[in-house]
């Protein structure tokens, strides 16, 4: 792969250390590290794919481009910044800049009262991050103001846990922009904790949603990782992952199910949404168990390939897996002792 950065430097020392992942028979003795599956695919298919939906705004500009069948939507150009601290290469700047201009235009237009399900404030603050444009500033704290739910720190049912969980990302972007702490903060992890608790202790929900939960792991995580290690998280996480494993895995597809009132409807194109708690809990515990599931997860995403995505799912897929390579990585190092 040309042009690795530095940063992610240690992760190919990583893959040219090992060999091949067999996925059978791991325990705590092992001493060699053990590679990530089909990470190659996952590579290359994020610079094949990313080039195509990179360019779409350029060939389809105009009154649709909200349509979330498009990259921006899951943060587009989050995923693109995130492509060129990977691979080195500026050219995925390039993309990120644009998308940044259509979704922050879109934010502007509606003065931040976009839908709660529509709120991408990771791309803006690294757009300002490395431009210093205050425009991509004003939008991301905007959506920290102004979205439905924003001003009570989301909701408490599960229903609205997407929007929840989104609200808990942009309090802490705007927080990381210099905003002071939003007062609806800690509500919102409440909140968020108390979904995990109607899906997998309460079990209140029919309709319940692997990539949902994803979702608000994903939250949770910035926030203990950002702000504080609240030692209700991490148990509360890895029960979730444990409870999905046991009602929602789909062995012979290697994918969790969409939705719970249809068990048999695999959607592993949202793999690589709830991947990642895998690999986080793995680093927190170093149990491999969350690893060798993990893997599989992973695996399962990259493995349904992307030949029939548009750009939200590519963006589903690049949201948040190159945390699990960071993550599973650096788990896997301190598990031999490097």
């Amino acid at each position: 792969m040309p042009g690795i950065s530095g940063t992610y430097l240690w992760v190919l020392t990583l893959v040219l250390l090992v060999g091949c992942l067999d996925g059978s028979g791991m325990t705590g003795e092992e001493t060699a590290t053990v590679p990530i599956p089909m990470l190659q695919q996952w590579e290359s298919n994020m610079t094949e794919y990313g080039a195509k939906f990179g360019n779409e705004r350029l060939e389809r500009i105009g009154s649709d481009f909200t349509s979330e069948a498009y990259v921006w939507y899951y943060d587009g150009p989050r995923v693109f910044y995130q492509i060129a601290d990977y691979t080195g290469d500026p050219q995925w700047n390039v993309f990120a800049e644009n998308w940044i201009e259509t979704y922050r235009g879109y934010v502007f237009e509606l003065n931040g009262r976009v839908p709660g399900w529509r709120v991408f404030p990771d791309g803006l603050n690294m757009h300002f991050t490395r431009t210093g444009d205050e425009k991509s500033k004003a939008a991301a704290i905007l959506l920290s103001k102004r979205t439905p739910g924003s001003s009570a720190g989301g909701g408490p049912g599960e229903d609205y846990s997407r929007e929840t969980a989104y609200c808990i990302n942009a309090y802490l972007v705007a927080e990381a922009l210099g905003e002071p702490r939003n007062p609806n903060l800690e509500q919102a992890v409440e909140y968020a904790l108390g979904h995990i608790d109607q899906w997998f202790v309460q079990n209140s929900s029919k309709n319940w949603a692997p990539f949902m939960f994803g979702l608000t792991c994903e939250a949770l995580i910035s926030y203990h990782d950002k702000v504080r290690k609240d030692p209700r998280i991490l148990p509360a996480i890895k029960m979730g992952l444990d409870e999905c494993w046991k009602r929602a895995w789909i062995e012979e597809q290697q994918a969790f199910f969409y939705r719970a009132d249809n068990p048999t409807e695999a959607a592993p194109i949202l793999n690589l949404l709830v991947a990642p708690a895998f690999a986080w809990v793995y680093l927190q515990t170093g149990d491999i168990k969350y690893r060798d599931r993990g893997d599989k997860l992973f695996a399962g995403g990259v493995q349904w390939g992307m030949e029939r995505a548009r750009g939200k799912e590519f963006s589903q897929n690049y949201r948040w897996s190159f945390d699990y390579v960071r993550w599973r990585t650096e788990a896997e190092l301190r598990r031999i002792g490097n």
